[in-house]
């Protein structure tokens, strides 16, 4: 059966791959529990606030703070950004489900001509808590981004080192694809879905 996600699970399939003993549940005070622990944090914030994948992206739907529109500002309507809130992926019309362009985003509010939104955004899960959900390639990547970053400091070894990133890197590319194959196919292009086309087809004709 395959092993459950869990924080002290992780950890020690990293330590696996650079050749260190494993850590029980009641260690945490070893030298090798804080090393990994502190790669085991770097791990997540780096990777979930730098990329965008399915789990770790959400929606909410949100209603402006103000029920007066604005008068000081270009935009008519003011929202606050949820609190896990990390990068913008999308904003769109909560019932005709447009795509909204025109918007402001200053510290933690978001400022359009909206009165509700829907918004879809990433976030970094705390995965201390629970990391059931995980999907299997996204395991793989937070355990090799942990194993390439304890390799020097547990092994001495730069070519472990050097080989545990590139099996990294080669896990983040994997996971950004696997991440992008779950979304929408993307319309196939001809004549009527592509302005580039018709213009090809139309230049030089007097219309």
């Amino acid at each position: 059966m395959p092993i459950t996600p869990t924080k002290l699970n992780i950890m020690n399939a990293a330590l696996r791959k650079v050749g260190s003993y494993f850590l029980d549940s009641t260690d945490t005070t070893s030298t090798t529990y804080l090393i990994a622990n502190q790669a085991y944090s770097d791990a997540i914030l780096e990777i979930f606030s730098e990329h965008r994948f399915h789990y770790n992206t959400k929606k909410v739907t949100l209603t402006a703070t103000n029920a007066a529109v604005l008068t000081d500002r270009p935009h008519q309507y003011e929202f606050q950004l949820p609190s896990d809130f990390n990068t913008l992926y999308s904003l769109e019309h909560p019932t005709q489900f447009y795509k909204i362009a025109d918007y402001a985003i200053e510290q933690d509010k978001v400022y359009l001509d909206e009165p509700s939104i829907n918004i879809y955004y990433t976030f970094i899960p705390d995965l201390a808590q629970s990391a059931v959900a995980l999907p299997p390639f996204l395991n793989r990547l937070i355990v090799m981004h942990i194993a390439q970053a304890l390799s020097i400091e547990l092994s001495g070894s730069e070519s472990r080192h050097e080989i545990l990133f590139q099996q990294y890197v080669v896990a983040l590319r994997r996971a950004r694809v696997l991440s992008a194959r779950q979304g929408a196919p993307q319309s196939p292009m001809d004549d009527s879905t592509s302005r580039i086309l018709g213009t090809q087809r139309t230049y030089g004709k007097i219309q």
